[in-house]
C-alpha cells in the first residue's frame, strides 16, 4: 500500500510527460506537468490508477514476504 502511495503520483506524471506530441510538447518539466495536473484536474488526478496498481502490488507482496519468512524459518533464522 505505501509502495502504491508513494509511486502513482510519479507514473501518474511520466505516463502525461511521455504521452504528449513531441513536436508540441504541452509540459516543460516533471514540476510544470505536476503543477499544471494538480490546477487543471485537481490532487486526485495524480492517484489515477492507483486502485489498479495496488490490486497488481498487493498480492505480489503478500505472496513475498509471507515465503520469506517461511524460507527465513526454514533455514534456522531469526524473524524480524
Amino acid at each position: 500500500l505505501v509502495a502504491t502511495v508513494a509511486s502513482t503520483p510519479a507514473d501518474v506524471l511520466k505516463t502525461r510527460l511521455m504521452s504528449q506530441d513531441a513536436s508540441a510538447p504541452q509540459y516543460r518539466g516533471m514540476a510544470d506537468c505536476l503543477a499544471q495536473t494538480v490546477r487543471s484536474d485537481g490532487i486526485g488526478a495524480l492517484y489515477r490508477g492507483f486502485l489498479p496498481t495496488w490490486l497488481r502490488l498487493g498480492p505480489w507482496q503478500t505472496v513475498f514476504w509471507v515465503s520469506y519468512e517461511q524460507l527465513r524459518a526454514a533455514a534456522g533464522m531469526h524473524s524480524f
